[in-house]
């Protein structure tokens, strides 16, 4: 088969109308393939987000559950978090200069 050959059989209506539709879906058309590109990164990387929220919102779930059932944790919190302190007690506050 010649160049020519090639040539002659490439050089129809329909070949033309089959390159320039790939042209135009490829490149031209709104959602063309750079697009597309793109939007899966966006896609995978909202996925990622909300893997990482659902992590954390367990995490406080089971946090709120242990200040909700647990007292040493409650009190935990409370001193540490809010400086409460039983009634016969004096708490000391020392704070360091950086």
């Amino acid at each position: 088969m010649t160049f020519r050959e090639v040539l002659r059989k490439l050089n129809n209506r329909y070949v033309y109308t089959t390159v320039i539709f790939v042209v135009v879906i490829l490149f031209i058309d709104q959602f063309n393939l750079f697009e597309q590109i793109r939007l899966r990164r966006a896609l995978k990387d909202q996925k990622q987000q909300i893997e990482y929220y659902e992590k954390e919102i367990s995490a406080n779930k089971e946090y709120l559950n242990a200040l909700q059932n647990d007292t040493a944790t409650m009190e935990k919190v409370a001193r540490e978090q809010y400086l409460m302190k039983r009634d016969n007690e004096v708490i000391y506050l020392i704070e360091t200069q950086e």
